[in-house]
Formats: structure tokens, C-alpha cells, sequence
């Protein structure tokens, strides 16, 4: 038997059907048949539903058509399946139970974390972590402190940014931001903030082979491209290989903490309602 309506005689019924659809517009939908197969049911009303307002008589008709015959075929291949198929096959009650008991567990959980689980996370804690686990912080990359400052290289008073932005004093720092905002010109400095050298190199067109050597030999760069001038200060440095300072770590720290806190609190819940239920004489194990 093939699984698909045939066209022969289904177009016709579902042309007349559309027909009579949008004819009967006034009335009410809710007990009149759209189609049907074998003991199913398509009410009108469904149909209605997934019909937009704002669209033409003619994309309306072509919509509901789709829709019902997409219903049908659906229903087809159901039935050839039901009728094809073993019990075994057939069987899903196991497996729809198991899925929705998962469900269930899974919202129970969610929402008991959401409820007792402690989320704030101490300065001490998270050095405390840090601390006893140093082995886990080992850089893969390498970490920088930069001040940096892209500027067209025909700049009028570029003697003077070089200068503000060569000095360490407070407000040669601010008259260095000023002069940046004033000529537009990217400026960024990360007195607190560590970056890596790939995201150093987003921003700084520069192509360095042995960057390890280059940071132990240089704090300084300078060079221009595209007409560009780029200032360059590599204010601090960590290599590849050693510890991460704890302040890039800080926030990868704190997510470990809570998760720690979720899988101890799942388990002392766990732990709890076995020992109630076992309290409350719930639970009978067969003797060995």
C-alpha cells in the first residue's frame, strides 16, 4: 500500500475543500470536518489557525491546502507504520516514560538550585581555590598589559601625544586620553586588565615569530601601516607556560565554585529525600 495520497482523487476533494473553506468564513469552524482519515479528524477550525489575516484569498487557499495535505500524509504514514511494524516496534511507552521522568528530574533540580544554592563567592574563596589548585592555571597563551594608540601618521602634533604617552605620570595620561579624543584617535590602555596576545593582535596589525623573546627584549613599539602611526607599551607580560594571574582567572574561578556548590547541594538533596522517605517507611526492598 503506498504511504503518500495518490494524486488521483485527493486534489479534487482537497480543491472542493478550500472551496467550501473560504465560503463558509461566517460560520462557526469548530465542528466542521477539513478532512479526515481512517478515524482522525482535521477540523476547520485548525486549519483557521495557522491562516495569517493580512494574506490574499489566493495564498490563503494555497496555505490550507499545504496544511492539509501535509495532515493527511501524516497520517498515512502513521497508519502504514501501525500496520507494518512489530509490538515491539510499536512500543514507546518505556521510553516516553523514561523521557519525561528525565524532564521532570531535570526542572526539580533546576529549580532547587535556582531556590538554595549560595552564589556569591568571596575575594578569600577564590584565592583560597586558586591557591590549591595552581597546577590547573598553567597559561596556554600569553597574557599582556598594554597601552596603545592607533593614529593617522600625519598628525600635526604628534611630538607632543608621543610624549604624553610615553609618561607614567598621572596626567600626562589624561592629557594623553584628551589629545586621542581630540584627534580621533583609538586609544586603550588596561592598567588592570590582562589581554592575550591573540586579542592584542586584533586590534594591532603587527606579525611577531618568537614572542616570548620579543617580550623579554622590547616594552616599547612603534611602526606605522596603512597610515597609521601605532604606539605601542607593553606595561606587564606573562609567558606561556606560567602561572595565570589570579585576576584573569578570577571569573573562570567563581563559575568552578558555584558548580562545586550545585553538584554538593544536588547530592546532600538527594542524600535528604532518600533518608525522609526512608524515616517515613516509603521505601521496601525485598530481602536477599
Amino acid at each position: 500500500m503506498s504511504c503518500t495520497p495518490s494524486n488521483k482523487g485527493y486534489w479534487p476533494l482537497v480543491i472542493s475543500f478550500v472551496a467550501i473553506l473560504f465560503a463558509s468564513c461566517g460560520q462557526t469552524q469548530e465542528s466542521l470536518v477539513a478532512a479526515s482519515f481512517g478515524n482522525h479528524q482535521l477540523m476547520q477550525s485548525a486549519v483557521f489557525e495557522i491562516i495569517p489575516d493580512d494574506i490574499s484569498s489566493d495564498d490563503s487557499s494555497a496555505l490550507a491546502e499545504k496544511y492539509i495535505k501535509d495532515w493527511l500524509t501524516r497520517q498515512i504514514i502513521i497508519d502504514a507504520a501501525e500496520n507494518s511494524l512489530s509490538d515491539d516496534q510499536l512500543s514507546f511507552d518505556k521510553m516516553v516514560e523514561e523521557y519525561s521522568n528525565s524532564l521532570k528530574i531535570h526542572a526539580f533540580e533546576a529549580e532547587w538550585v535556582r531556590q538554595k544554592l549560595d552564589t556569591n563567592v568571596s575575594d578569600d574563596e577564590v584565592r583560597s581555590y586558586y591557591e590549591e589548585n595552581k597546577a590547573n592555571f598553567e597559561l596556554k597563551q600569553f597574557l599582556v598589559k598594554i597601552k596603545f594608540t592607533s593614529i593617522k601618521n600625519d598628525y600635526r602634533q604628534l611630538s607632543t601625544l608621543k610624549k604624553y604617552f610615553l609618561s607614567d605620570r598621572q596626567e600626562d595620561i589624561v592629557k594623553w586620553q584628551q589629545t586621542c579624543v581630540a584627534a580621533g584617535a583609538n586609544s586603550f590602555i588596561s592598567e588592570d586588565e590582562w589581554m592575550t596576545w591573540g586579542d592584542f593582535l586584533k586590534q594591532v596589525p603587527v606579525e611577531i615569530v618568537d614572542v616570548a623573546c620579543f617580550l623579554r627584549k622590547h616594552n616599547s613599539l612603534e611602526f606605522e601601516k596603512d597610515g597609521l602611526l601605532y604606539l605601542i607599551r607593553f606595561m606587564e607580560y606573562k609567558l606561556s607556560g606560567s602561572m595565570a594571574p589570579i585576576e584573569f582567572e578570577r571569573e573562570r574561578i567563581q563559575n568552578l565554585i558555584l558548580n562545586r556548590r550545585k553538584r554538593e547541594l544536588l547530592d546532600k538533596m538527594r542524600v535528604d529525600l532518600y533518608s525522609k522517605a526512608e524515616a517515613e517507611k516509603r521505601i521496601n526492598v525485598a530481602a536477599k
